[in-house]
């Protein structure tokens, strides 16, 4: 396994806030746009307005009504798509990263689920998510761990090279 560049954890390390819950966003809907065909139409559409709830929650501060149903919708779809795991994973890690405490205090989420996620966290589960794809999909005759690695490597760059697009220099 490719351990998170170091990097990377640095400049992660420089962003909170509302733009770490941005960029977690991001990462999981990349790692998931790159396998968008193995997803069922109504989990992709389920996934789509769950991640665009959350960027409207977090661009308002608070739990929409339009959120507390995603979230609702999402967890429907991903029971009636079994097998899609690592997507629905990614997707709510991610939301619950950047909405879990607008969930619970709209009573969508009960406290006792609450869990502690990062960004770093996000950017990793991603990478392992288009390792484990790729090793899948390797032709005969390759080797699926080389395949693993080497996705990994070009997911953890596609973030890094987001990452340094996206975010403003936090030293200024």
């Amino acid at each position: 396994m490719i351990v998170l560049p170091v990097r990377l954890t640095e400049m992660l390390n420089d962003v909170d806030g509302a733009r770490a819950a941005t960029l977690a966003l991001d990462f999981a809907e990349h790692a998931a746009d790159l396998e968008a065909e193995a997803l069922t139409e109504d989990l992709r559409a389920a996934t789509v307005e769950y991640v665009a709830a959350a960027r409207e929650a977090i661009a308002s501060g608070r739990a929409t009504d339009r959120l507390v149903r995603a979230y609702e919708s999402f967890f429907a779809a991903g029971w009636k798509a079994p097998g899609h795991s690592e997507f629905t994973s990614i997707h709510d890690s991610a939301v619950r990263f950047a909405c879990q405490d607008m969930l619970i205090e709209a009573g969508a989420l009960n406290k006792i689920g609450r869990t502690r996620l990062t960004c770093q966290y996000i950017a990793r589960s991603a990478q392992s998510i288009v390792g484990s794809r790729s090793a899948e999909r390797a032709a005969e005759g390759v080797d699926r761990r080389k395949a693993d690695r080497a996705a990994r490597w070009e997911e953890a760059r596609w973030q890094i090279q987001h990452v340094i697009a996206t975010e403003p220099n936090p030293h200024e």
